[in-house]
């Protein structure tokens, strides 16, 4: 699952679409692709990716953090996307799940990635 992860990572890192693809130099509808899982980045790209997260390809391609580093930005990375959801439940009138159906929903989605 390298789209969600490139989300996560750019999510955490405070990055829009548009200032990662600005960075790597792409469109931002490229980085869009990618994080849908529409498009597959280039060797080149993975690379320049990863180095802009300051993580591994391994990591980018397999989820598996090889140094401590990758495991804090990874935690980071879950722990702002379960941020972000909970701030979208929060506005929604009807809430579809709980927060902690949400954790759960979430960490079983990344641990199956």
């Amino acid at each position: 699952m390298l789209g969600p992860r490139i989300a996560a990572l750019r999510r955490s890192a405070g990055l829009s679409q548009g200032e990662l693809a600005r960075r790597l130099q792409i469109s931002p509808s490229a980085v869009g692709m990618y994080e849908q899982g529409r498009r597959e980045p280039s060797a080149q790209l993975l690379v320049a990716i990863a180095r802009q997260f300051g993580v591994t390809t391994d990591y980018l391609l397999t989820g598996k953090a090889a140094t401590e580093q990758e495991e804090a930005v990874a935690h980071q990375a879950l722990l702002d996307t379960l941020r972000t959801a909970d701030q979208r439940l929060e506005k929604r009138d009807k809430r579809p799940f709980s927060r902690e159906e949400l954790a759960v929903l979430m960490t079983a989605m990344l641990l199956e990635a």
